[in-house]
């Protein structure tokens, strides 16, 4: 199935907030995804996109996980992997207002690129741990100058194999409340990076999924996630998927979500009228 269609057959069956029961997930779509806030850190953050995005230094690439979609010659310029590689500039908005809505204090992420969308879940919290996991040694050294451009100290990076550095972070950071998945796009590493996870978690921790709809296999994986017992909450944007443990939730349940203006006619305004 190609992308395409699985956007299709989302957006067919996929929610907005007017149809939605759950006070905290009502909350989640008014306070991030559907609030469009500007926050004075995202000035510095898109001016750091828009230099990274003119950057032509050129860089050799080690893949260690899918690749890229677009471009997966092994030596790429800064301006390429900003464009193609890094999460688009209304996706790391969104990841800004979750934690700035949750606040998650000790956050991990799987996948650091040029470290733009770690500083965007960084700076929220700026007081509170950030640990970083990349793969490439020279995409890293372009994510360590970003982080002191923006004077983002308690940003810590490991650089490796996520096999290894993976369970050295978790062992130093003894506790999860937050983790962003970006880094692979394959089942069965990225059921291991959550099962390796799901040790340091606990009923408040938060999961973010990148690209589910990558490929059939990253789909499936997804659903995978979706039915480990114990997650009780998931929330499918279908470019991202989010995960709650909240054991206070009564039954388990499962959103498809878009916002309310990609589905007008689900707000009402075309109800027959009475009388």
């Amino acid at each position: 199935m190609g992308i395409g269609q699985r956007f299709l057959r989302f957006y067919w069956q996929a929610q907005t907030k007017y149809t939605i029961h759950s006070p905290f997930v009502f909350s989640l779509i008014e306070e991030v995804i559907e609030d469009h806030r500007i926050y004075y850190d995202f000035n510095a953050l898109n001016r750091l996109r828009m230099l990274s995005e003119k950057d032509n230094t050129t860089l050799d690439v080690k893949d260690l996980g899918a690749g890229s979609r677009v471009d997966k010659t092994p030596s790429r310029s800064i301006a390429s992997i900003a464009k193609n590689a890094v999460s688009p500039q209304w996706q790391c908005e969104l990841l800004f207002r979750l934690v700035h809505h949750l606040q998650p204090k000790n956050r991990l992420e799987l996948g650091t690129s040029l470290g733009i969308s770690s500083l965007y879940q960084y700076l929220p919290l700026r007081k509170a741990p950030f640990y970083t996991l990349e793969g490439c040694p020279n995409i890293a050294k372009v994510a360590t100058t970003n982080f002191k451009k923006l004077k983002a100290a308690s940003i810590h990076q490991l650089i490796g194999d996520f096999e290894h550095t993976l369970p050295q972070v978790l062992q130093e950071m003894k506790r999860l409340d937050y983790v962003f998945i970006d880094g692979n796009h394959q089942m069965k590493p990225t059921l291991s990076y959550f099962e390796t996870c799901l040790q340091y978690s606990h009923k408040d921790t938060i999961f973010v999924f990148d690209d589910i709809y990558w490929s059939d296999e990253m789909l499936a994986t997804w659903e995978a996630i979706k039915a480990h017992p114990r997650v009780t909450l998931s929330i499918d944007l279908f470019f991202m998927g989010i995960i709650f443990l909240r054991t206070e939730q009564k039954e388990v349940q499962h959103f498809k979500i878009v916002p309310a203006k990609y589905k007008p006619w689900k707000m009402g305004f075309f109800a027959p009228s009475k009388g």
